[in-house]
């Protein structure tokens, strides 16, 4: 038996000693750095931490918030006084720099559609594997089947939402990674890796808009320096960081907003999330299968009009299947590498992260599409179940390879 990397699970602490476990948690990220020189987001963590395990999780909204933390008036008017989405907003980014630097058992996670703290804990992943005399020897890493390299120069960024990647070292099965040599794994990766250059990570995000019916608009203003990010973008972030950084190779987090033609002309590019990442839509418009426009939010197979994926609109949001799209392919354009990690909805791009960063789903792909598409363009259409607002397991719907 080998232990892989640990992955983190959400969980619901229910007894006396789970919830001290939780405070406990909570007052050494209240001791950090991020936290212990400001009154106001220390405040609110461990208000709403501390009512959802009281049981009054569902009494947290953004008016209790203001009237219980901030002593706002009951009358007071949320949307011109937004004291406490600014403070949520940076909570989620003092936690993420925190767990950037701390790997702690219990996390604790504030989603950005909501006020509810979520609770992650360390799940270890014993895997039973029979090793060779042969493959015990270190042996070196082989290179994969190349790619033609595209030259040009990096373009650092630096950009405080990197720090989402809480989950850094999620789903790394850790040095085995170097000695497989028909990794399928190392096969998704390479054509970034080889390149030499730093991955752009593009991710979408959202702006609150008075402009908008439903208060929020795709950040897509250079301007828009903070934007929202979904935990599971987050999650999807983290992955792609840790596979890259498990090879050595460099990479920089930016908003969709900030990424440019210039960049993806010039290097790698990771595009996370699509009907709040442009480029994504931009970019998969002239493959077989790529997203329509808002607000019919399916994706579309263009040799056959009769096929599209949709979510079902009339069931609650947390309880639907979702569908999402993993490419990786030279965009004819810029021949640049691009790989798409985009769902409909935020339950698809998480879903489309974990097959990128699975053994065990790509080997999946690589049975239903042979060894041939390592060296090629592809796209894979995945369905995910979502039940009480939490991914499944991702399944292929149908791919394709040129």
């Amino acid at each position: 038996m080998i232990s892989e990397a640990p992955f983190r699970e959400r969980w619901t602490p229910v007894t006396s000693d789970e919830r001290a476990e939780v405070l406990r948690a909570l007052e050494e990220v209240l001791a950090s750095p991020h936290f212990c020189n400001s009154k106001r987001y220390p405040a609110l963590l461990r208000y709403i931490v501390e009512q959802t395990l009281n049981g009054h999780g569902d009494e947290i909204k953004e008016r209790t918030v203001g009237i219980d933390v901030f002593g706002r008036a009951p009358d007071y008017d949320t949307n011109l006084d937004t004291i406490v989405r600014y403070s949520a907003s940076e909570v989620r980014k003092r936690l993420a720099l925190h767990y950037h630097e701390v790997d702690a058992p219990i996390q604790i996670g504030l989603s950005a559609r909501s006020y509810r703290p979520e609770f992650l804990r360390k799940v270890e992943v014993f895997t039973a594997v029979e090793v060779s005399e042969a493959e015990r020897e270190d042996k070196p890493f082989s290179e994969p089947v190349p790619f033609e390299e595209n030259k040009g120069g990096g373009h650092p960024f630096a950009w405080t939402v990197a720090a989402c990647a809480v989950l850094l070292l999620l789903f790394i099965s850790g040095r085995s990674w170097y000695h497989s040599r028909n990794d399928v794994l190392k096969a998704f990766w390479a054509p970034l890796l080889d390149q030499k250059l730093p991955t752009i990570i593009s991710l979408g995000g959202v702006v609150l808009s008075p402009r908008s019916n439903i208060g929020t608009e795709v950040a897509s203003d250079s301007a828009d320096i903070n934007p929202y990010l979904s935990f599971e973008n987050g999650l999807a972030m983290g992955r792609v960081a840790a596979l890259l950084n498990a090879r050595g190779g460099d990479y920089r987090v930016e908003p969709t907003s900030y990424t440019t033609l210039a960049q993806i002309r010039e290097n790698p590019v990771v595009l996370v999330g699509a009907y709040n990442n442009p480029w994504s839509i931009k970019l998969l418009e002239p493959l077989r299968f790529h997203f329509t426009k808002h607000p019919d939010e399916s994706i579309v197979d263009s040799q056959d009009s009769k096929r599209s994926w949709q979510r079902d609109k009339t069931k609650a949001f947390g309880d639907t299947p979702d569908y999402a799209l993993v490419a990786r392919f030279r965009n004819p354009s810029t021949n640049s590498v691009v790989v798409v990690l985009a769902g409909i909805q935020r339950f698809g791009t998480d879903a489309a992260s974990q097959f990128a960063a699975s053994r065990e789903l790509l080997e999946v792909f690589n049975r239903q599409a042979g060894q041939n598409w390592r060296d090629k363009n592809f796209e894979v259409v995945l369905r995910v179940d979502v039940l009480n607002g939490r991914t499944g397991s991702p399944t292929i719907e149908d791919s394709y390879t040129w």
